[in-house]
């Protein structure tokens, strides 16, 4: 006799599911040892006092500054409004940061933030977006 009748013939089945049951409830006790641990480390540490709960300070949202434009604006300007002109608007994000990184725009990123800042390139409200021209 071979294979699954074997198996069922010799309560394979039955051995298995023991089998899984008994390595999960040895992987659950483990997890549950480690977990515990540290705070029984720290019950030995202190004598058998455990330590007082600190209470959470609430935190502040950070002020976040207002944007610094950089003097190089007018040359920034110049060279994403010859990519936009070339990709057409509205446009993407992504792919404008992907064409001024091919064409070795220095800080590509900053410098698209710099221009959103500063109201020049703005959301279409479609998520895509448009060169402000004034």
């Amino acid at each position: 006799m071979y294979g699954l009748e074997a198996i069922s013939h010799n309560n394979g089945w039955a051995i298995s599911v023991v089998g899984g049951m008994i390595v999960f409830t040895g992987l659950l006790s483990l997890s549950l040892v480690i977990r515990l641990f540290p705070k029984i480390i720290a019950l030995i540490e202190n004598n058998g006092t455990p330590k007082p709960k600190k209470e959470l300070k609430k935190i502040s949202k950070p002020k976040i500054p207002a944007p610094v434009i950089d003097n190089n604006i007018k040359e920034a300007v110049r060279q994403y409004r010859h990519l936009i002109s070339w990709m057409g608007e509205p446009f993407s994000l992504p792919r404008l940061i992907e064409l001024s990184e091919k064409r070795g725009l220095a800080r590509p990123y900053a410098t698209i933030s710099q221009l959103i800042h500063a109201n020049i390139i703005q959301p279409d409200g479609k998520g895509l977006f448009l060169w402000h021209t004034e």
